[in-house]
C-alpha cells in the first residue's frame, strides 16, 4: 500500500529503553495527511476500477505504488525505468505549469471585479487522507491533485457567481483533469523486465525482449548522460559468489554449488511477478 495510517507505537515500543548515543538511529518515518475537498479532486485520488465493461483509471494511489516499482527499477540499472522517470518528471511540470495558468486567469477575473471581495468556496466537510509513498514522484502526483483541487474551487465559486458559464467551467475541469490522467497513465504502460544497463551492451535475449516492448532506449539514457532530476543513485549489480554448501554422506562428502539468482531477488523486492500484467488499484484509507 502507498497510503495508509500511522498507528499508535506499541507497549514493547513504549517501554523500549533509550539508546545509547553510540548506537545507530533507527529509520526515519514522517507523518503526511492530504486534504481534498472537491468530488473531482476525490476521483483523482482514488482512480477507477477494473469491472467487465470499464476500462481502469489509475489514481494518485495506485500512481505511486506503480513509481515505487519504476524506481527501483530505476535504481537497479535498468535504461527503461530512467527513460519512464524523465518521461513522467516531464509531463508532471508539464500539467502543473497548465493547472497554474488557469489558476492565474481565474483568479485575476475574481479580484478584478469593483466592489467586490470574492472568497473561494471550501467544503464543510473536507477528506483528510494520510499518505505514504515511498519514492517522491508519488508526492509530486499528490502536489499535483492539490492544485486541481484549488482550482476546482475557484472555478465552482466563479461559476456560482457568474463570472463563467457552465460550459467553460467544464472545460477548465476537463483539460486540466485529463493532463493528470494522462500524467498517471504513463505509470500504467510500464512493464517489468530486469533488463540493465549491461544486458543492452550485450544485446542478450533480456534486451531483445525489453526493446520489443518499449522500443529502442534513447543514446542519452543508456549512457546515463540523461535522467530525471528525482532519479534515484544506481545500484551497480556485483555478480553473486557461488555458495559451497558440504554435505555429509555415507563415506564422501560431496561440494553442491549454489547460486543465487539476481533477477529473482530483485523481482522479489519488488514484489511483482514479471509474467503478470494485472494490477490492483488502491483505495482511499478510511472511505
Amino acid at each position: 500500500m502507498n497510503a495508509f495510517f500511522e498507528t499508535e507505537p506499541t507497549q514493547a515500543e513504549t517501554s523500549r529503553s533509550p539508546r545509547s548515543i553510540f548506537e545507530q538511529p533507527g529509520g526515519l518515518r514522517s507523518q503526511t495527511r492530504m486534504t481534498i475537498q472537491t468530488r473531482q479532486a476525490q476521483k483523482l485520488v482514488v482512480g477507477r476500477k477494473r469491472s467487465p465493461q470499464v476500462e481502469p483509471i489509475i489514481g494518485l494511489l495506485d500512481f505511486g505504488r506503480r513509481m515505487k516499482l519504476i524506481w527501483l527499477s530505476s535504481e537497479a540499472d535498468d535504461p527503461f525505468a530512467d527513460w519512464f522517470l524523465l518521461r513522467i518528471e516531464q509531463s508532471l511540470e508539464e500539467s502543473k505549469k497548465l493547472i497554474q495558468e488557469k489558476t492565474v486567469w481565474l483568479n485575476k477575473r475574481m479580484t478584478e471585479l469593483q466592489g467586490f471581495d470574492i472568497q473561494v468556496a471550501n467544503s464543510l466537510e473536507p477528506l483528510h487522507v494520510p499518505i505514504f509513498f515511498q519514492n517522491p514522484y508519488g508526492y509530486m502526483g499528490a502536489y499535483l491533485v492539490a492544485d486541481y483541487d484549488d482550482l476546482a474551487r475557484s472555478v465552482f465559486t466563479a461559476r456560482h457567481i457568474a463570472l463563467i458559464d457552465r460550459a467553460l467551467s467544464e472545460q477548465l475541469l476537463q483539460a486540466t483533469g485529463k493532463a493528470i490522467r494522462r500524467t498517471f497513465n504513463l505509470a500504467g504502460q510500464w512493464k517489468f523486465t530486469g533488463v540493465t544497463r549491461e544486458d543492452m551492451r550485450a544485446q542478450n535475449p533480456n534486451a531483445v525482449r525489453a526493446v520489443e516492448i518499449f522500443g529502442e532506449c534513447p543514446e542519452p539514457i543508456l549512457s546515463t548522460r540523461l535522467r530525471a532530476a528525482l532519479a534515484p543513485e544506481i545500484r551497480v549489480r556485483t555478480p553473486s559468489k557461488p555458495v559451497t554448501v558440504q554435505v555429509k554422506q555415507s563415506d564422501t562428502a560431496e561440494a553442491i554449488p549454489l547460486t543465487e539468482s539476481i533477477d529473482n531477488r530483485l523481482v522479489e523486492a519488488i514484489g511483482i511477478d514479471p509474467k503478470s500484467e494485472e494490477t490492483e488499484s488502491d483505495s482511499v484509507p478510511g472511505r
